[in-house]
């Protein structure tokens, strides 16, 4: 079995699609489609998908090689991993999962310098929603999750990273800042989180009733959790725009011209200092959320990724 055998089936199983796994693969239509047709050919030209249906399924061979397949892997992924503890290398793959935030801010250096110390080690981190994050974790495809959102603690090992809070950010252009000026809080004071003393005032919502509000998508953790707090107190927002992801919510409000957002408080560890957007402390239970690592209880991860966890543990700042 070649070494991506194995990821190309189930990746096309999973997806319907060749062009879908495809993309999830990050290789050509062409290439893959190759790949799975040269597999075929070496078990006798039986075919392992039914391209004659949309979605794509397997045959029944189909489904027989990929879970014969998937125990080659194991075995092979567990004598690399024995043999790489008595050389005392640390070596193999590890697939991580997470939403583009957390890959691009925080996973991102995590893991290249976890990379630096272990060189043997190949660590793949995939953007995901957290939907497809759930799913990924049940089948494999990754071994460990990191975002906001609460798993199935039945399936899956929980272990609470660290918080952030939500915070409310006003374009400095709207007229109702000038009624705001009391609970104004300031870059530091959400840098090193000062604000959650319980002097510092909280922003008065009912304020902001009559203001547009930038949203998350619908299902979105984010957005229930700005709707609640909207609701509690005492109005319903008026939606100007719906967004995918916090980090763009917050740069087109900074713009100035489409609404408030509730945002997380550590992008501002990552953005430039502004004076287009005013900020303002939530007093809500919902304005605290935990950040989640989350493994399958079984099968246990490796010993590789386990001590990649406890690498991360120990190095995701709160």
């Amino acid at each position: 079995m070649g070494s991506h055998d194995y990821e190309y089936v189930l990746a096309v199983s999973q997806e319907g699609s060749f062009s879908r796994a495809a993309q999830r693969l990050y290789i050509s239509q062409p290439a893959l489609s190759a790949a799975i047709k040269k597999i075929e050919n070496e078990l006798h030209g039986i075919p392992l998908f039914d391209r004659s249906v949309s979605p794509v399924v397997l045959t029944r061979e189909g489904r027989f090689w990929l879970e014969k397949a998937r125990l080659i892997d194991e075995l092979e992924n567990e004598i690399d991993e024995h043999f790489s503890s008595i050389a005392n290398v640390r070596s193999g793959t590890i697939n991580v999962g997470s939403s583009s935030y957390f890959c691009a801010y925080m996973l991102a250096e995590i893991i290249s310098k976890y990379h630096k110390a272990n060189p043997a080690c190949e660590i793949l981190l995939t953007e995901c929603s957290t939907t497809d994050m759930d799913a990924g974790l049940r089948d494999g495809r990754i071994v460990m999750g990191i975002d906001v959102d609460r798993l199935d603690p039945d399936v899956f090992d929980l272990t609470e990273l660290g918080h952030e809070y939500l915070i409310l950010g006003v374009p400095s252009s709207f007229s109702v800042t000038e009624k705001l000026r009391e609970y104004e809080l300031t870059r530091a004071q959400i840098l090193d989180r000062s604000f959650l003393d319980d002097a510092v005032p909280s922003v008065d919502l009912s304020l902001l009733a009559e203001e547009p509000f930038i949203m998350m998508k619908k299902k979105q953790d984010s957005y229930a959790r700005a709707m609640a707090i909207c609701r509690q107190a005492g109005f319903v927002p008026k939606v100007s725009l719906y967004m995918d992801q916090l980090l763009t919510a917050y740069n087109v409000a900074r713009n100035g011209q489409s609404g408030c957002v509730f945002f997380r408080d550590t992008i501002l560890r990552y953005t430039e200092p502004t004076s287009r957007l005013k900020y303002y402390k939530v007093e809500n239970d919902l304005a605290k959320r935990s950040i989640w690592l989350t493994v399958r209880k079984s099968p246990k991860p490796s010993r590789l990724a386990e001590d990649f966890i406890k690498y991360v543990m120990l190095n995701m700042k709160d």
